[in-house]
């Protein structure tokens, strides 16, 4: 198959995908497992997959280790985003939409603290969905995490584009030929759709730990 999707191929994708991993069988396979497929309320052709993972704080330490702060920034606690000295466990909304730019799938989330307001991006990178060393080398704003080397942030925020709220996202310009380095091995999984799926969360996994 090529290196990006089509719409009725992802939908095909996600769907065999989450019914290859409803069960579990191992610790790996449940770091792949939760996911459903969520269809537009009105509009066919916005389907995507969603689950719902808890989510603990990292000690602050680990990430300032790796994360420099613009200096610039002039971040105001308006009493709208949840609190990083909150010791409740963490709420991670979780989707897997199509890319309508690059024609692959895109990894969008939200985490939210017990009170139900979200997290600022300062705060979420001291959360345990990140890997502790995605962010060497970085400069986080309010708005993104990006790396001097690359051409497009790292982390950005955007609507997702079925519900229209506002969500993260890892940018997905690069995934079509990560992936396909991953799949050149097999010329028989490179044609199955599943494969790629699990080839991208392959990718994922290196910047999220699919807990």
């Amino acid at each position: 198959m090529t290196a990006t999707f089509t719409r009725q191929q992802f939908d095909e994708a996600c769907k065999e995908f989450i019914h290859a991993h409803q069960f579990i069988s191992s610790s790996y396979e449940a770091r792949l497992s939760g996911w459903s497929w969520k269809e537009h309320h009105t509009l066919p052709g916005f389907g995507y997959m969603h689950r719902i993972v808890t989510l603990n704080w990292r000690h602050p330490a680990l990430v300032d280790a790796f994360l420099e702060i613009d200096d610039s920034l002039d971040i105001v606690d308006d009493g709208t985003t949840a609190s990083h000295d909150s010791p409740d466990s963490l709420t991670c909304h979780q989707y897997v939409v199509l890319s309508a730019t690059f024609r692959v799938p895109a990894f969008y989330f939200s985490i939210h603290g017990s009170s139900g307001s979200p997290l600022q991006l300062t705060d979420i990178m001291q959360t345990s969905l990140l890997r502790e060393d995605v962010c060497e080398g970085t400069v986080a704003t309010t708005f993104a995490v990006s790396h001097p080397a690359m051409n497009f942030p790292l982390l950005s925020q955007g609507e997702h584009r079925t519900l229209g709220t506002p969500c993260w996202y890892f940018h997905p310009c690069e995934t079509a030929s990560a992936v396909q380095e991953i799949l050149k091995e097999s010329e028989e999984n490179s044609r199955r759709l599943m494969s790629w799926m699990e080839a991208w969360f392959t990718v994922l996994s290196t910047a999220v730990d699919m807990q």
